[in-house]
């Protein structure tokens, strides 16, 4: 079984819905009803949202995530649209809706190739956003993470499902990009199974994506540290963007 498949079983314990998301979310949707979730993996926040009576769409990359959503979806009898696609097609695909709130959290935007792709998406996002909609993005905080070198995040621990998720970084002088090396560790009774996978991220500084989502046509920009609304600095491990047009 690949990296993805084996992510994708134990997602949902790894990453689950924290109710200070939910809220911030919430916070950000600002009485709107038609939300899009893009890069939703296994649908954690867009079923959170679905519960609270927003209209959801979900769009991921990875065709097993996007199954492990519909799958849960239908068990709780919720109605989301799933979709299976690129983030960098999100105009195409939803060409005739229009989002009271976009949003791609999970550090999924820094994916994309390059500071151009990034800056088409967002353009895409907005163009596929109400008069009076908002945009949320939540990355990890690269200007920590390239002004003090951090090799690593924490690693994420579930010991009650034998779960580790290794989390490291090698920085690419040439090429600018960090390389994210992770490890799923699954470990029971006998033995444990580890599974790699690397990717290589576009490190987006704070102050050049805010400069992307102006350019985008989007107003009243605020920045936090965290979901928790702490402000933000160069300490902080997130960089979390709300704005509105």
């Amino acid at each position: 079984m690949g990296f993805y498949e084996e992510l994708s079983r134990y997602y949902d314990i790894i990453f689950p819905a924290a109710p200070n998301t939910v809220k911030f979310i919430e916070k950000a949707a600002n009485g709107g009803k038609y939300v899009l979730d893009v890069a939703c993996g296994t649908g954690n926040y867009a079923i959170s949202m679905a519960k609270k009576g927003y209209k959801i769409d979900g769009v991921d990359l990875d065709a097993t995530m996007i199954e492990a959503g519909k799958e849960k979806a239908k068990a709780e009898n919720i109605d989301i649209n799933f979709i299976q696609g690129n983030m960098k097609d999100i105009k195409t695909l939803f060409s005739d809706k229009k989002y009271d709130l976009v949003y791609c959290i999970g550090n999924s935007l820094v994916h994309l190739d390059n500071e151009s792709e990034i800056q088409q998406m967002i353009n895409d996002a907005a163009d596929i956003t109400s008069d009076n909609g908002s945009l949320l993005i939540q990355i990890v905080n690269y200007d920590r993470i390239l002004d003090f070198n951090i090799d690593h995040l924490p690693t994420i621990s579930r010991e009650e499902a034998g779960v580790d998720f290794v989390r490291n970084y090698v920085h690419e002088q040439d090429s600018g990009k960090i390389l994210f090396n992770t490890e799923i560790h699954i470990s029971n009774e006998n033995e444990t199974h580890k599974y790699e996978n690397s990717v290589a991220l576009f490190p987006l500084k704070k102050d050049v994506l805010v400069n992307i989502v102006k350019n985008a046509g989007f107003n009243n920009i605020e920045v936090y540290g965290s979901f928790g609304e702490e402000e933000y600095s160069k300490n902080s491990f997130a960089t979390v963007l709300v704005a509105r047009k």
